[in-house]
This record gives structure tokens, C-alpha cells and sequence, in this order.
């Protein structure tokens, strides 16, 4: 008992400390005289007379952690380019650090939500494993979201090109003018090429940046109509007009499959729930039934292997209903 109560209070000062450091890494980042500086003169170098809300980065290469130690060892680390391509997928404001960070935190917390509520190790390792996870979904569906927004988007960005191109812009103008008149996600993926080809780049390399950046099959279908135009010659606007039509039809398609098959999403989910469910009613209505269950060494083992499998289901369940259109 002594162990356990020694092992709760070290999880407990850890997770204060890990608290600590991520407010006081916030505070550095954002409220501190030096971020407010770099944030002035961020706003300095803003588009527009009225102060356009568009920020320009300084940096070429993006920083993977706050501090200097973190961001020379995860430089070190093979996966934290991909996990940083990640995070800008999802637009979101974390660097790798902040992420990492967080999942610590939110394993600590599992840890000693399992073992103070269920008095054993076992369920506490499970919350933390559980915890841990959490940021990265959060994450995913951040990136989830974002990608298929900028689906939604791109067929109007390609009957602007096309339009523009008939009026008689230069291909990188026309790129100008979609990341200034198209709204947010977009815009921001084709300022970032438009700067990258003022900047002296290239337009294909550039736009091969954009395809690698945007994991899209539409984006990169547009993206090789373009490369494949400069090379060969040929009505870039009729193209542009072309793919805009051929991106909707896929998306009506889409819209179809998923209304189809959205009864098997919706019994995956409710396969999911239900034990759930059950569990968290039979602890209202019998605590003492369902507490032999958490209790007992070998209904903890049991309750392993059923969240396991459970998770095994669910993510058989979505491999099923989901279609590649």
C-alpha cells in the first residue's frame, strides 16, 4: 500500500512539473517583451494600409521546439519532419516540442486517474497509453478537417486560374490572386507558393512543394496539369476549367458513397459505444457488481484485452466504410 500511495505521489509531482513547464512555456512564447517584440514587428511587415491580418514568416525552416536543447535533439530524430509536415496539414500552431509536451502530460494524468481511481497499475498504465493519444487525435482530426476543406475549395481556385488566365495574368500573378481573394485554408498554401516564387524558386519547384505539402490527389492532379503545360504548351485555362469540373464531379461522387454507406458508419460507432455505455451504466446503477470486475486482478487483464480488441474493431470497422473515390 505504501508503494502505492509513493508511486501516486510521484506521478503527481511530475505531472505538477510538467504543468509548470507548459505554462511557463506559454508565457515565453507568447506574453513575454521578447514575443511581443518579433509580434510588432511581424504586424510591421503586413500587407495593407489598414493592417491586413495575413503574417509573414521571417523563418525559413520551422522551429520543432521551443527551447534549444528540445529542438537539437528532435533534429536528431527521423520522425519529427514527418510530424512536423503534420502539424502543418493541420494548420495548427504547435511546434513538435509543444506536442510532445502534451502527450506526456496527458499520460501522466492518465496514470494517476488509474491508479488513484482504480487502485492498480495495470488500468493506470492503460490511461496513460489512452492520455497519450489524445493530442494526436485531436491533431488528426484538425488535419482531417483542414484537407478536406481545401478539397472543397479547389475547384473554385481553378475556375479563378482559368479566369484569370483569360483575362491575360502571367501564371504566378494568377497564383497571387488566389491566395489574396480565396479564403482560408487555401489562400495560404498558394501565398506560401506565390512567396516562394517571388522569392526566386522557380514555379516548379514550387509547385511541387505545394503538392508535397497538401497530400490532395485532386491538388496534385492539378499541380502536374500545370508542370505538364509549361513543359508542352497548350490552353492552360481550358485545362483549369476542365479540372475544376472533373474535382466537382468527384466530390458530388463522394457526397453519394458517403450517404450510402453512412448506416455501417453509424452501427460501427454504436458497436463502439454500447460496452461503453453498459459499463458506465451498470457502475451507476451497481457500483458493487461492476467493482469486482476492476477490482480483480483478473478482470483488469480482461479489461485489457477487451479495450484492445474493441480498439482493433473500431479501426476494422473504418478500413470497411471507408471509400477512395
Amino acid at each position: 500500500m505504501n508503494l502505492l500511495y509513493f508511486g501516486f505521489a510521484i506521478a503527481v509531482f511530475i505531472a505538477a512539473a510538467l504543468a509548470v513547464e507548459a505554462l511557463w512555456q506559454w508565457w515565453f512564447s507568447t506574453q513575454s517583451k521578447s514575443a511581443r517584440r518579433f509580434s510588432r514587428r511581424i504586424a510591421a511587415l503586413s500587407d495593407g494600409a489598414g493592417g491586413s491580418a495575413r503574417r509573414v514568416s521571417l523563418l525559413k525552416q520551422r522551429r520543432l521546439a521551443d527551447s534549444e536543447g528540445m529542438e537539437t535533439f528532435l533534429r536528431k530524430w527521423p520522425l519529427a519532419e514527418t510530424a512536423d509536415t503534420w502539424l502543418q496539414q493541420a494548420g495548427s500552431q504547435w511546434n513538435v516540442g509543444r506536442l510532445l509536451l502534451l502527450c506526456a502530460i496527458a499520460a501522466t494524468a492518465g496514470l494517476a486517474a488509474g491508479v488513484l481511481l482504480f487502485s492498480g497499475w495495470l488500468m493506470g498504465i492503460a490511461l496513460a497509453g489512452f492520455g497519450s493519444l489524445v493530442p494526436l487525435l485531436l491533431v488528426s482530426n484538425q488535419r482531417s478537417r483542414r484537407l478536406h476543406q481545401l478539397q472543397l475549395q479547389l475547384p473554385e481556385a481553378a475556375d479563378l486560374i482559368a479566369r484569370s488566365l483569360r483575362a491575360g495574368h502571367a501564371l504566378p500573378s494568377t497564383l497571387q490572386m488566389v491566395a489574396e481573394e480565396m479564403p482560408e485554408p487555401i489562400c495560404s498554401e498558394f501565398r506560401s507558393v506565390a512567396d516562394e516564387i517571388n522569392y526566386g524558386l522557380g514555379l516548379q519547384p514550387a509547385m511541387q512543394r505545394l503538392a508535397e505539402r497538401v497530400p490532395l490527389d485532386d491538388l496534385r492532379f492539378l499541380v502536374i496539369a500545370v508542370l505538364i503545360q509549361r513543359e508542352s504548351g497548350g490552353n492552360l485555362a481550358e485545362l483549369m476549367q476542365k479540372m475544376a469540373t472533373l474535382i466537382r464531379e468527384r466530390l458530388k461522387l463522394f457526397g453519394q458513397i458517403r450517404s450510402l454507406s453512412a448506416e455501417g458508419r453509424l452501427s460501427g460507432w454504436i458497436l463502439f459505444l454500447l460496452p461503453i455505455g453498459m459499463a458506465l451504466l451498470m457502475m451507476v446503477i451497481n457500483p458493487t457488481y461492476i467493482g469486482k470486475l476492476v477490482e480483480d486482478p483478473m478482470g483488469q487483464t480482461l479489461l485489457g484485452v477487451a479495450c484492445i480488441q474493441m480498439l482493433m474493431g473500431a479501426l476494422w470497422m473504418r478500413k470497411i466504410v471507408n471509400l477512395r473515390v
